[in-house]
């Protein structure tokens, strides 16, 4: 949503915009809204619910979909919120690569790529390997999810908040900056 502000801003340089923090936050919303109803209509179509099932001569709970839809519910559904999730994402390619010539100071389109990058390719990879892993051994497909979205919200918080923290803390030694702009000229004295 911030990248759409920036290429609001910058996508006509001779026409001044303003884009307030509430149309932001209801860009946001609009964005929202679709994933919350999949995940609501998800829940009360096709329920969740846990079976324990014998898999490799050892009992495990696993994950099933219940409700009125049965088995494949869960995979429609799951399909459906991994097709919203990567029409966002393509948007923020889009923006990303709108963006990417705003002056440096403005400019997070190569955080923003690489970010989307980083959780397009984990997805690429995990997805199918959890859905195999699961027929075999439901404990190690858990762990496998877990790293995945561990590692795909710690990449993402390290990628965007990593450079201005040591920024802080090492370069600026948690000094505040004053930076004054001298509008007078110093009078000389003869």
């Amino acid at each position: 949503v911030k990248s759409f502000r920036v290429w609001r801003i910058f996508r006509s340089t001779l026409k001044r915009q303003k884009i307030t923090d509430y149309e932001l936050l209801l860009f946001w919303i609009l964005i929202m809204i679709p994933a919350i109803s999949i995940i609501t209509l998800w829940t009360i179509i096709s329920t969740p619910t846990a079976a324990l099932v014998t898999r490799g001569g050892e009992k495990h709970y696993v994950c099933t979909t219940g409700g009125f839809t049965g088995y494949p519910g869960g995979y429609i559904f799951f399909a459906i919120l991994v097709a919203y999730g990567s029409a966002v994402l393509l948007l923020g390619v889009a923006l990303s690569i709108l963006t990417r010539k705003v002056p440096s100071q403005f400019n997070e389109s190569k955080l923003l790529a690489i970010s989307i990058y980083n959780l397009g390719f984990l997805s690429a990879v995990i997805i199918p390997v959890y859905l195999v892993v699961q027929e075999y051994n439901p404990y190690i497909a858990w762990i496998l999810r877990s790293a995945a979205i561990l590692y795909a919200f710690t990449a993402t918080l390290v990628l965007q908040f990593a450079s201005p923290f040591i920024g802080i803390l090492f370069l600026d030694r948690c000094r505040n900056k004053k930076r004054t702009i001298s509008l007078v000229r110093p009078s000389s004295t003869s």
